[in-house]
């Protein structure tokens, strides 16, 4: 019988110049297996090392390959990477990553001859870089760790952090100082000393004279953060192909980018009485929909109680709407307790130093209606998980400032007013202008926002690396007419995935991008489509996040977006339709903002 042929390795086809370095860490497990035989390959002369075996630099490569698991592994041990030296071709294999990524470069590296990013067999993705001259490696591997995650924050939010006797943390720092013990942390040779030292146990360390005290020693950070520029509600589905599965079904072991991948097919994940505190945390920030998880054993792994109490709440998974509610609970509380930023910002209070978490958002208010005055600074003054001021552009009319004081409480507000001939892109030009906030959130008068909605844009933008975040219109509620009675739609739109438009009365952009494109532009009405058009003409990046704490109102007339609206009710675009006001549980509205008696609304 002839022997069934044996799959090749996946880097069977590439030619890297010897001796070639294979770096790897050896707590990845999946990475470990996966170089099982590459000393046989045609084509590189391999030398494995692992984390564990470096004691200094390694320098003398012909080429450099960096295996790990999946994105959020490479990111982890970049900090750990010694000096490499030169040599003339990189790579990075993720064994566990489903999409190959592409690696920009950068202007100071010598001239690129070559680059890859594709599939590696039947085992990940494989990114090569060869260089016409030699290359600083260990450079070159920080910046493919960076880039690994996307555009967007990658920063340490002001927080310098070192390691004592245990890798760094996931999400990445790439220049985080690795040290045998706490004692180093005081060096006073040193010119960037850490404010906080993460240690396996304590010790004394010297004051430092650059930050006039000693690194704040930490030995109980609670469970390693997740991170959530990895895993996160990318790619989520209403929908699902297969029901729930065993965790244990869907890859090797360790929950990778992979098995998320995976997992979005199903109708939901059942963790095994073993799964590690990373593996759920990684699931739960993507928003994997989670089934069986034992409370006490959640607790065990160190989970906060918003968290377990979201993860171990009743769900029917058969309800779409439920399942996709359950999930955006999980992912919410993952990101406030669990995410890489939270994880620094309890580390800073420790400290006590300062540090950039959530940024605080200017919600600009632009209104022709006094009638609706209150319902829109009631949307603002419930806002929770975020810092948010409001700006106030009257356009026609002089509020009763007040009534805004009282309304808004102690949230901090500024109160414009404007010339109701005034165009209204240079109302809200002029709103984001005195605003305080490097971050800006368009809002409109008559819709309604679930108290969590200004945070969970604030989080998509964290997440996503996004110019520009919104959520969709997928909920639209129809005052009556002589035709018919008062109706909630839900529409089929998709969410959390880069899109092209996204809903106008949701638009949050950092000052910096708006001022890139000439502030708002001078129209009385299409503001949005215009900002949203300037931004994709850019360049720049939409990400549209989930749907479900947003209601877009439709009074039949006086809207600057004029559109039929049965136009929102054609077969193609709906995928539920109620009678009255049917939002989703997640808006968590409040009786007195029901729209039960409201007249029509004419105006802006």
């Amino acid at each position: 019988m002839t022997p069934a042929p044996t799959a090749p390795h996946p880097l069977h086809d590439v030619r890297m110049p010897g001796p070639t370095l294979v770096l790897v860490d050896d707590a990845d497990g999946l990475a470990l297996d996966a170089l099982h035989g590459i000393e046989d390959v045609p084509g590189i002369e391999a030398r494995v090392v692992t984390l564990a075996e470096l004691d200094g630099p390694l320098k003398g490569w012909g080429s450099v390959l960096v295996v790990a698991a999946d994105r959020a592994r490479l990111r982890r041990m970049a900090s750990a990477v010694p000096l490499l030296g030169q040599c003339r071709v990189v790579a990075c294999w993720l064994t566990d990553t489903p999409t190959p990524w592409v690696v920009v470069p950068r202007p100071e590296w010598p001239r690129l001859t070559h680059l890859a990013a594709r599939e590696a067999g039947e085992r990940g993705v494989l990114t090569v870089l060869r260089f016409a001259s030699g290359a600083r490696a260990q450079l070159v591997v920080m910046e493919m760790a960076r880039q690994a995650a996307g555009p967007g924050d990658t920063t340490h939010g002001g927080l310098v952090v070192a390691y004592a006797g245990r890798p760094a943390a996931p999400g990445l720092d790439a220049r985080s100082v690795l040290l045998p013990d706490v004692a180093g942390a005081g060096d006073a040779e040193r010119d960037v000393p850490p404010d906080v030292v993460v240690a396996r146990r304590g010790g004394p360390v010297a004051a430092h004279h650059v930050i006039d005290r000693a690194p704040t020693v930490v030995t109980d950070p609670g469970p390693d953060p997740v991170d959530e520029r990895v895993f996160n509600p990318i790619g989520f589905r209403k929908d699902w192909d297969a029901p729930v599965a065993d965790l244990s079904a869907l890859g090797r072991g360790a929950v990778t980018e992979a098995v998320v991948d995976a997992a979005r097919a199903h109708q939901g994940v059942r963790p095994s009485a073993d799964t590690r505190a990373p593996d759920l945390l990684a699931l739960a920030a993507a928003g994997v929909p989670l089934v069986g998880v034992d409370r006490a054993q959640a607790v065990e792994l160190g989970l906060a109680a918003p968290l377990v109490d979201a993860l171990t709440a009743e769900v029917d998974l058969d309800d779409a709407l439920a399942r996709e509610e359950h999930s955006l609970a999980v992912r919410r509380a993952a990101f406030d307790h669990h995410s890489t930023l939270a994880w620094r910002s309890a580390l800073a209070a420790r400290a006590g130093v300062r540090h950039t978490g959530l940024p605080p958002v200017s919600a600009l208010l632009a209104t022709k209606r006094p009638q609706m005055l209150d319902f829109a600074l009631r949307q603002v003054a419930r806002q929770r998980g975020a810092e948010v001021e409001l700006v106030l552009a009257a356009h026609g009319f002089e509020p009763d400032r007040d009534a805004v004081r009282r309304a808004l409480g102690d949230r901090p507000h500024q109160v414009l007013t404007f010339d109701d001939a005034t165009f209204f892109g240079d109302v809200l030009t002029a709103a984001a202008h005195a605003a305080s906030s490097e971050v800006l959130l368009k809002v409109d008068d008559d819709d309604w926002y679930s108290p969590d909605a200004v945070h969970d844009l604030a989080m998509a933008r964290r997440f996503s690396g996004a110019d520009v975040v919104g959520m969709p219109s997928e909920y639209v509620y129809l005052h009556a007419n002589a035709e018919r009675e008062d109706l909630t739609v839900r529409r089929n739109h998709p969410s959390e995935l880069f899109a092209r438009f996204v809903a106008g009365g949701t638009l949050l952009l950092d000052r910096g991008t708006l001022g890139s494109l000439g502030d708002f532009r001078r129209v009385r009405k299409f503001v949005d489509a215009q900002l949203l058009a300037g931004v994709e003409a850019a360049g720049g990046r939409i990400y549209r996040t989930h749907g479900l704490g947003y209601v877009l109102r439709r009074t039949g007339a006086g809207h600057t977006w004029q559109r039929d609206d049965e136009e929102f009710r054609r077969p193609d675009i709906v995928a539920e339709e109620w009678k009255g006001f049917r939002p989703s549980r997640a808006l968590e509205v409040d009786p007195v903002d029901r729209p039960d008696g409201v007249a029509t609304i004419e105006g802006e």
